[in-house]
C-alpha cells in the first residue's frame, strides 16, 4: 500500500512538474487559510492573558510550545497576531492574503515604507522585501541607545553536547573593537593544523584567539593555594521560632541588610544551604552541621540527566538550577525523580517571583507550569489536586459554606 502511494502518478498529455507545482500552490493556500485561523485563536490567547497564566516569557515561546513548531514560525504568528486587526486576519483565513508575504509586508510598513512602496514589493520575492525594509529603517539616537542596551553574548552547548555555540549582538562600534582585538590576537596564532598543506582560516584563528584572551584574563587572578569554595553570595539570618510562628513573614533578614519575606526564603532555601546556630543569652552554645537543600551529588546527577531547562519549548541554558517538582513543604521527596532542571527565568522569575508551580503530570522533559494560586482568571479544575491536603480541605469547606443553606446538614454535625 505504501509503495503504491509513492508511485509517480500518470498524467495524460500534461507536464507532470507543472501539475505538481499547481497542487503545491493549492496546498500552500490551504496552509495560509489555516494560519489565519491560528491567528484568530492567538488573538484570544492575548486578550485572556494566556502567556502570563502559563508562566511564559513571550507569546513566541507559548506558541512554539503549544503548537510544537520552530521558534521562527512561532515568531511570525505572534507578530501578526499582535499587529493585525480582526478583519485583516479574517482575510488571511479566507485565503485572500498569503501568510508569509503578509509578514514581510507588515515588517516593511513597520520599517517606515509607504503603501505605494508595499505595492511595489509585490514584484519582489520575500528576500527582496526584507532587503527593501532595511533601506527604510531609521537609526535614531534612541535606536543606537537601544542597540547598546540589547547587546549580549550567549554561550550554549550544542544538542549533542560536543561543542559550544557562541552567538550574540554588539553595537557597530563595539563590534568593530572586538573584531580588531580578535584579528590582532589571531595574527599571533602559529600554524597548528593537522595537515601541512592546510592553514587555519581567519575564523579558526579568531576562535583560538578568543579562548587565549579569556585564559589570560583568568590567570591574572589565579593565586596559589586558593580554596575551592567561597562565601555565599546571599546570606539570610532566620529566627527559627519567630519565623515558624509567622510562616516566614517575620524574623528573617539579609545578613547586615534589610528584612525579607517568605518568597525570598523559599528562593534561598531551594538552591542554598542551611546551618543551625543555637544562641542563648547572647552566646553561641551550639553550631549544627551544614545541610544543603539539594545535595551536590544529587544536583549534579539531575543536571547531567536533563542537560537543559525542562520547561516545554524553553531554549535557555542560562544559570541552570534544580527545583522540586512537588515542594518539600507539600510532601515532595528529595530524590532525582522529584527534581527538575530549570533555567534562571523559569526558576527565579516564573516560580519564585510570580508563584507558578511545575505541573507534576506533564512529561519530565516537556514540563508545563500551573498558574499562580492568586490567578484571577480561568484555571483548569484539576489544579486543586496540586494543593496540599490541608489546603484542599479548607477549599472544600469554603466551597460548602458558599453554597450553604440552613436546611442542609452542617459538615460539623
Amino acid at each position: 500500500m505504501l509503495v503504491d502511494m509513492y508511485e509517480a502518478p500518470t498524467f495524460h498529455d500534461a507536464d507532470s512538474i507543472l501539475v505538481a507545482e499547481n497542487n503545491l500552490k493549492d496546498a500552500q493556500r490551504e496552509i495560509d487559510c489555516l494560519r489565519g485561523r491560528q491567528l484568530s485563536w492567538l488573538k484570544m490567547v492575548i486578550r485572556h492573558r494566556g502567556i502570563v497564566r502559563d508562566g511564559y516569557r513571550s507569546l513566541i515561546d507559548w506558541t512554539a510550545s503549544r503548537l510544537d513548531i520552530p521558534h521562527t514560525v512561532a515568531r511570525d504568528l505572534a507578530y501578526l497576531a499582535r499587529r493585525l486587526d480582526d478583519d485583516t486576519i479574517d482575510l488571511i483565513g479566507r485565503g485572500h492574503l498569503p501568510f508569509d508575504r503578509t509578514v514581510s509586508q507588515q515588517r516593511l510598513l513597520q520599517a517606515g515604507a509607504s503603501p505605494s512602496d508595499v505595492a511595489v514589493s509585490e514584484d519582489l520575492d520575500l528576500a527582496g522585501i526584507t532587503k527593501l525594509a532595511t533601506r527604510f529603517r531609521k537609526l535614531s539616537r534612541s535606536d543606537e541607545r537601544s542597540a547598546f542596551e540589547r547587546q549580549f553574548v550567549n554561550l550554549r552547548v550544542s544538542e549533542d553536547g560536543t561543542v559550544w555555540h557562541l552567538s550574540g549582538r554588539l553595537t557597530a562600534t563595539d563590534g568593530q573593537l572586538v573584531r580588531k582585538a580578535l584579528d590582532r590576537r589571531a595574527d599571533h596564532i602559529p600554524p597548528i593544523t593537522s595537515q601541512p598543506d592546510t592553514e587555519l582560516t581567519p575564523a579558526q584563528k579568531q576562535a583560538i584567539g578568543l579562548t587565549t584572551m579569556a585564559q589570560d584574563d583568568l590567570d591574572q587572578y589565579l593565586q596559589p593555594g586558593d580554596p575551592a569554595g567561597r562565601e555565599p553570595v546571599i546570606m539570610l539570618v532566620k529566627d527559627q521560632t519567630m519565623a515558624e510562628e509567622s510562616a516566614d513573614t517575620r524574623g528573617v533578614e539579609v545578613f547586615n541588610g534589610p528584612r525579607v519575606g517568605p518568597q525570598t526564603v523559599e528562593t534561598v532555601e531551594c538552591e542554598g544551604r542551611t546551618e543551625e546556630v543555637t544562641i542563648q543569652d547572647g552566646q553561641v552554645v551550639e553550631i549544627g552541621a551544614v545541610r544543603r537543600q539539594v545535595p551536590k551529588r544529587l544536583r549534579r546527577a539531575v543536571l547531567a540527566r536533563d542537560r537543559k531547562c525542562v520547561i516545554d519549548s524553553c531554549q535557555s541554558s542560562y544559570r541552570m538550577q534544580t527545583h522540586h517538582v512537588i515542594p518539600r513543604s507539600d510532601g515532595g521527596t528529595n530524590t532525582a525523580h522529584n527534581l527538575a532542571t530549570l533555567c534562571w527565568y523559569h526558576h527565579h522569575i516564573a516560580i519564585h517571583r510570580r508563584g507558578h508551580q511545575i505541573d507534576p503530570h506533564t512529561p519530565p522533559h516537556r514540563r508545563r507550569l500551573l498558574p499562580p494560586r492568586t490567578w484571577p482568571y480561568y484555571r483548569h479544575p484539576s489544579n486543586v489536586e496540586y494543593l496540599s491536603p490541608h489546603e484542599q480541605q479548607q477549599r472544600a469547606y469554603q466551597a460548602f459554606l458558599d453554597k450553604y443553606h440552613p436546611d442542609r446538614p452542617h459538615p460539623g454535625g
